[in-house]
Order: C-alpha cells, then sequence, then structure tokens
C-alpha cells in the first residue's frame, strides 16, 4: 500500500487523513485498513474548512498533525503540511478514445496538438500515452505533476515523446484535447491557457465538443468595470494553507491603497450569501481561493465576487486593460512568477464609469503624511464602520456585559410539546 510506505518513510506519527463529502463513507474503512499494517495516529478530517479540493492544513493543526493524506479530486496548489495525494480512478475505454481521435484528428505534422487527461485516469495513463504518441509521435502531453516544479502550471507538466519538458507558452500554437467529463477543472485550463483552439473530448458518449468562453469573459470586464467604481474592497479568505496567500492578500491592500480605496480582510469560512450579507459596507470581495473554487461565478450573492487577477487589472495600470486568457492561480501574479507586475502608484484622476455613466475620481493618500494623519485616518474608517452598524436593526449574537440584570436561574419547562407540566388544563 503506497499510503502506508509514504508514512513509513518519512516516520510520521500523526496523520490526517481529508475526504470529502462523496468519499467520507468510506472513511472508517480506509481507517482500519492503515492501522492494520502500521501503527501511526490517525485522524479523519470530514468537514474541512473551506473547499474540499484544498489540502485542510487548519484542521490539521489543530490535532497537531505532521502530515496529510488527501483523498478525492485536488487542486493541486502548494501547502506548508507534507501531503500524499490519492487521487480518484476511473476507468477509461482505450480503443474508443483511439477511434474518436483518428476519426477528429489527422496526425500531420504540420497540426501541433496537445493531448490532456483527466486526474482521475492517472492510474490508466500509460496505455493512454502509448496510443497518442502511435496515432502523433510529434506532439506534447500534458501530464499530472504531483511535485512542485518551476515549468508546471495548475497541476500539470507538458512533455514530448521523448520527455523535453517544456512551458505552458508552447501550447499557442496548439490545438489542446482535453479527455475527461466537463467540470471545473476543464472551465480553468479552457479560460486560463492560451491556445489555438480547445476540444473536449467525453469519454462515456464519445462526443467532441469545442470550448469557448467568450460570454463569460464579458461579464468578467463587466466586474472589473464594477471594481473601478468600489469604494470599499472586501479581502474574502477562503484559503489559508502556504505562505502564499499571506503575500497574495498584502498585494491586494497594497492595491487598493495605492487607488485610494478601502479594504478590510473578511474570514467567515465556507462563505455563503447569508454569511456575506451581514457586510452591506463592501461594495465588491476579491476571494483568495484555489482555481477549483467555483464561487465566482455565482450570481447569488448580493454584491460581485472577483478574482484577485481581476483587482490587478482593474487597479493596476500597467495592466492590459483588455485580456483573452484568464490566471486563477493567484501565485502567478506575486514577485519572480510568471504574470508578476510592478503596482504603479496612481496619481489623482478622474475618469468617467462605463457602468453608471457618473465622473469618479481617485484620490490617493500621499506618500509625506505623517504617522498621526495616516493613525487619524485609520481611525475615522473604522468609526464609519461602527456607525453602519449602529444603525442596524439586528447586530447578531452579543454578550452586552454589564447591560443585562441579572436574575436568579428558574425552572424551565417540562413535559412534551403536547402539554406541559406549567400549562394550565
Amino acid at each position: 500500500m503506497e499510503t502506508c510506505k509514504w508514512i513509513t518513510e518519512n516516520n510520521f506519527s500523526r496523520v490526517c487523513l481529508q475526504f470529502p463529502d462523496e468519499l467520507l463513507n468510506m472513511s472508517a474503512q480506509i481507517y482500519e485498513e492503515i492501522k492494520k499494517r502500521i501503527d501511526v495516529d490517525l485522524y479523519i478530517l470530514g468537514d474541512t474548512s473551506y473547499a474540499s479540493c484544498c489540502i485542510d492544513a487548519v484542521a490539521a493543526m489543530h490535532v497537531q498533525g505532521e502530515a496529510v493524506i488527501h483523498y478525492g479530486r485536488t487542486c493541486f496548489t502548494k501547502s506548508n503540511i507534507p501531503v500524499f495525494l490519492v487521487l480518484p480512478k476511473r476507468d477509461l475505454d482505450h480503443n474508443t478514445i483511439k477511434k474518436c481521435l483518428k476519426e477528429h484528428f489527422s496526425n500531420d505534422e504540420q497540426t501541433k496538438l496537445c493531448l490532456f487527461y483527466d486526474a482521475e485516469f492517472e492510474h490508466c495513463k500509460d496505455e493512454l500515452v502509448k496510443i497518442w504518441y502511435q496515432q502523433y509521435p510529434h506532439s506534447l502531453i500534458a501530464f499530472v505533476e504531483m511535485e512542485d516544479k518551476s515549468k508546471r502550471f495548475l497541476g500539470r507538466l507538458i512533455k514530448n515523446r521523448n520527455g523535453e519538458e517544456f512551458t505552458v507558452d508552447i501550447l499557442k500554437e496548439c490545438i489542446c484535447i482535453y479527455v475527461g467529463l466537463n467540470g471545473q477543472t476543464l472551465f480553468n485550463y479552457t479560460i486560463s491557457v492560451e491556445a489555438k483552439k480547445w476540444v473536449a473530448l467525453d469519454p462515456e458518449t464519445s462526443k467532441i465538443e469545442r470550448k469557448e468562453e467568450t460570454t463569460w469573459f464579458k461579464r468578467r470586464h463587466f466586474l472589473i468595470e464594477k471594481c473601478r467604481d468600489a469604494n470599499i474592497v472586501g479581502i474574502l479568505i477562503c484559503k489559508l494553507a502556504g505562505d502564499q496567500t499571506k503575500d497574495i492578500i498584502s498585494r491586494m491592500k497594497q492595491l487598493c491603497k495605492v487607488n485610494g480605496k478601502k479594504s478590510y480582510i473578511i474570514s467567515v469560512g465556507k462563505p455563503n450569501v447569508a454569511k456575506l450579507a451581514n457586510f452591506p459596507e463592501i461594495d465588491i470581495y476579491v476571494m483568495i481561493a484555489c482555481p477549483e473554487n467555483n464561487l465566482y461565478n455565482n450570481r447569488d450573492f448580493y454584491k460581485p465576487i472577483i478574482y484577485p487577477f481581476e483587482l490587478e487589472v482593474a487597479l493596476n495600470s500597467n495592466r492590459e486593460r483588455y485580456f483573452t486568457s484568464h490566471i486563477t492561480d493567484y501565485n502567478e501574479l506575486l514577485p519572480g512568477q510568471r504574470h508578476y507586475c510592478d503596482i504603479n502608484h496612481t496619481k489623482e484622476i478622474t475618469d468617467v464609469s462605463l457602468i453608471t455613466g457618473k465622473i469618479r475620481e481617485t484620490r490617493v493618500q500621499s506618500n509625506t503624511e505623517n504617522t498621526m494623519e495616516l493613525a487619524e485616518k485609520q481611525n475615522l474608517a473604522l468609526e464609519t464602520i461602527g456607525h453602519n452598524l449602529r444603525e442596524r436593526s439586528w447586530k447578531g449574537l452579543e454578550q452586552k456585559l454589564g447591560e443585562t440584570e441579572v436574575k436568579k436561574a428558574e425552572q424551565g419547562r417540562r413535559g412534551i410539546p403536547l402539554q406541559y407540566s406549567n400549562e394550565p388544563e
């Protein structure tokens, strides 16, 4: 058993088993199987802090866990705790795939192709790779890569038949073929990876479909303009693992500061409509989450939610205003990464909103302000939030220490709801 071997080789004594909701019914059985083979303290993580595809380092820290074994679909993002990934498995009819590829794609050397396969087919990739290179010897494959390498992107590493590794830029002239079901993973590749064309091959129906997200991009451009109109930005934390999370939070705060916008960090666990409705002062949220999080496209929230990349485009004048590919992995926006861009300190400007048609002004604090003036402005901002809270009719659960009259304990109701003992006949 590879899991037991990994635990033994690394001398871990306390390990957490993380399961998504759909696999929790198997957790006890897997727990017992591991305990039979090796002597190790195991903890089952059921209700994850955020998305089930992310490594729940927060829950592991609660039990002083030394490592996490993650089961099910994963977003392959970095973690500050050792992780062993157990990917899902699904059978693949290789003959059907071979026939389908032969019917729709020629083996012409002038046509550049790259094969993507879903992570659930990792266990049977050898036969798929053999079929692919037999028909298209000059093409590429985006292999699932669990180790953090310089040329890896979204958990993939591009290689040719000789094992030579390439960066994602080589795909700009390629037709990318994704073998797997339609879902968030395919969607992320479609919007994030620039390619000549994206094609989805469903292994269950053998249908081939071209993937384009033109409408989605129009929606994101609209939200970028909404971000420029916003005065108060909420930085919504939906991921804590990894040092890069702290770095992107600092960068988002810096972007808001140089553009004269207020920013507040919001951490409410798994966000939902009711939780975020408690902050009506927030104009727009920028969510710090993994690429697999689908809340970005949810329209049930009262205020829009955007990606860190969209806040960059809206507030960093060094960024191109119009883009044809998106960046869902916020790690690529940090210094030293592929899409890093210096922040331009904006001057006081005036322009017109494309949504409201009104004039909007960008007032930026001067770098020459002394510390006392800056502290006074921060206190004023906090007082404004406090004033808004006092104006609400409902303020949540409050202790009201010293305000509530002290009463002696009284005996409560007894009996059943049909007839309590203290009710009149």
